[in-house]
This record gives C-alpha cells, sequence and structure tokens, in this order.
C-alpha cells in the first residue's frame, strides 16, 4: 500500500487541527501543549500536534487509501491562509465577499472535521443499533443470522448469539470511515449556510494572548433558549473561532454587517475560558504566553452524546408483539417541531 513507484507517497499524518491554525500560536517551530489529564504542559513541534494517522483517508473496497479529502482540505487551507493574511498582517477588515466566501468555508471544515464529530456519529449508531438488536429479540437475531449465513439457524445458534449481542458493555460499534468522510462533506455544506448568514466581529488584542483548543469552533449557548435544548450552529448566540493568538471572530445572529468587536482584558479571559471548556483533551499555545493563568481546566471530554435512554431498556428476548408490528408511524404531526442543531453541536 502507497509503495507503487507510479503513485504519490500517501500522506499519513493528518491534523485534525490545521497546521495554518497551528502555526499562529507558536514560535516558529514549537507550540506548548497543555493535557487536560493533568500531565505537565511542554512544547512540541507543530507536525507532533493533533496527529492522527490516516484521519482523513477515503477507502476503496480492497482497503487502499487515497488522499482526496486531505488534499482538498489543504487546497481549503492554503486559500484560508491568503485571507488570514489578509485580516492580520494587512489589517483588512471587513472582508470582501469572495475572501468572506473562503474563510466561511474554511470555518466550517474546522466544525466538520473535528474528531468529535466523528466520535458523536459513532456513539448514535453504536446505541441505535443496540436498541434495535434489544427490541427485536431473538426472532431479529435469527434473521440477521440467516441473512448473512445463507441458511437456517439452530435455536442454540440464536440463542448464543443473543447472549453475546445483549452484552452491550462488551462491544462497541463504529461506521466505516468513508461513512464518516461523506457526512463530514454534507455537515460543512449545512455549517457554512449557518455561519455566513451571521454577523462577523473581528475582535483583535494588542497585549492579550489567545487559547487554541483541540476543537477550535466554541459555541456561545443562548441563556434566553429553554434549558433542555442543545446548542448547535442554528441556535447559538454566538460562535467563536480563534483565527491567531491576537485576533478571534465572533460570528452574532442575525447578519446586519461586519464590524469589530471591542478588545480588553475581560473579553480576552472570557475567550479563553470558553476556548478550554470548549476543548476535549488539549489546549495549545505560544511558548511565551501564559492565556491559561486563571482559568480552571476542565477534565478530559470523552464522550459526545448523551441518552436517556439505554438498550437495555427495550429488551424484548421474544420481539415485539403482533400488535405492536402492525402499527405504523409516518412522523410527528405537521404542525410539530423539533429544535434544529447544526453540525458539531454540544449538549
Amino acid at each position: 500500500m502507497g509503495t507503487n513507484p507510479g503513485k504519490p507517497k500517501l500522506k499519513r499524518h493528518h491534523h485534525t487541527v490545521p497546521r495554518l491554525l497551528l502555526r499562529r500560536f507558536a514560535d516558529g517551530k514549537r507550540i506548548m501543549r497543555v493535557p487536560l489529564n493533568g500531565s505537565e504542559p511542554k512544547p512540541i513541534g507543530i507536525g507532533d500536534a493533533t496527529v492522527r494517522s490516516h484521519f482523513y483517508s477515503m477507502q476503496d473496497e480492497t482497503g487502499q487509501r487515497d488522499d482526496t479529502i486531505e488534499n482538498l482540505l489543504s487546497d481549503l487551507e492554503d486559500q484560508a491562509a491568503r485571507v488570514l493574511t489578509k485580516i492580520i498582517t494587512d489589517y483588512v477588515w471587513p472582508l470582501s465577499p469572495g475572501d468572506r466566501a473562503v474563510l466561511g468555508e474554511w470555518v466550517a471544515a474546522q466544525v466538520a472535521r473535528i474528531p468529535a464529530a466523528r466520535q458523536a456519529n459513532n456513539e448514535i449508531a453504536d446505541q441505535l443499533m443496540k436498541i434495535e438488536i434489544a427490541a427485536g429479540g431473538r426472532p431479529e437475531v435469527r434473521r440477521r443470522l440467516e441473512a448473512t449465513r445463507g441458511r437456517p439457524v439452530s435455536d442454540e445458534e440464536v440463542n448464543a448469539a443473543w447472549a453475546e449481542l445483549t452484552d452491550f458493555s462488551s462491544y462497541y460499534i463504529e461506521l466505516p470511515v468513508n461513512d464518516h468522510l461523506l457526512s463530514m462533506a454534507e455537515a460543512m455544506e449545512v455549517a457554512y449556510g449557518w455561519i455566513m448568514d451571521r454577523s462577523w466581529q473581528l475582535c483583535r488584542f494588542e497585549r492579550r494572548a489567545l487559547l487554541l483548543s483541540d476543537h477550535p469552533v466554541t459555541l456561545l449557548r443562548d441563556e434566553t433558549g429553554p434549558a433542555w435544548t442543545g446548542v448547535g450552529l442554528a441556535n447559538a448566540a454566538a460562535i467563536m473561532v480563534p483565527i491567531d493568538r491576537r485576533a478571534a471572530i465572533i460570528m452574532t445572529t442575525p447578519r446586519d454587517g461586519d464590524g469589530l468587536f471591542p478588545a480588553n482584558t475581560k473579553v480576552a479571559r472570557e475567550l479563553n475560558h470558553r476556548f478550554a471548556w470548549n476543548s476535549r483533551s488539549e489546549l495549545f499555545h505560544l511558548p511565551d504566553d501564559d492565556p491559561v493563568a486563571g482559568i480552571k481546566l476542565p477534565p478530559v471530554h470523552d464522550r459526545e452524546a448523551e441518552f436517556s435512554q439505554t438498550a437495555e431498556r427495550f429488551l424484548m428476548p421474544e420481539g415485539p408483539s403482533e400488535a405492536f408490528k402492525s402499527v405504523t408511524f409516518d412522523g410527528p404531526p405537521a404542525n410539530a417541531r423539533a429544535p434544529r442543531r447544526g453540525p458539531g453541536s454540544r449538549r
């Protein structure tokens, strides 16, 4: 794999936070890594930060990988780099419509490409599959076994499979990587619409320094909404994105023109607090800065989805009754409306 002399060498190490963004919080080659597990902060090379092996590699039916997605993200990063240079170095603000569209697409990619989005999809798929097994009972297990094996199966085989499959804590279901990458493209498209519809406020600091989270796009909850709702791109009071150790973009709603957001010590502290608590396992900053000072860091965040009911609550060993099998449900009434949640939303 990847040894064909006629093919370019595969990119194996993928940054889940763009290298472009990491550089803006580094001293050239190094960036300070602050783990949330209690380990000591230490400087590391940019090339080692937020790296996962083949995270964006597509796979064909033989398991061969390609760099299509990684190359598309790299091309977008190159375009975004030119826009960020205009903002940070040339003091261009507001952006032209074309530059705004490029940066909007780049921010949308940060929402969709993060490991949390992939983990949430896996957790939801795992839970739904286990609920389907629990509610279907042994009859559903028999149906699946016979479909897979192409022959009738015995009661002993069904009982053994049922015992194994209902030991829900012993296994975890993950979606194929290609499914994640396809959903990433769809999530980017949705995120782009919500992002472009907002007003963008540039917050630039002269002396205060910002943190960079391992999940850079942070959502501010609308405290006027119901407490039970989640927060996503659609209903967030603001979307906050650090673009440099001295600057962040705060996207408010509705879009009524882009402008400047007041920058002071209190705002810097609030941004850093929210960036820190949006992280999952690590934070980053320039080695000579100390933006973590005064912030109580969160614990490692290792779950993305929340479920009010577990698969165990749906256990029906003999399957649903005939009465329930005949019940149909076409969806909610026409006047019912569920709260919308954007990609990367977090409860």
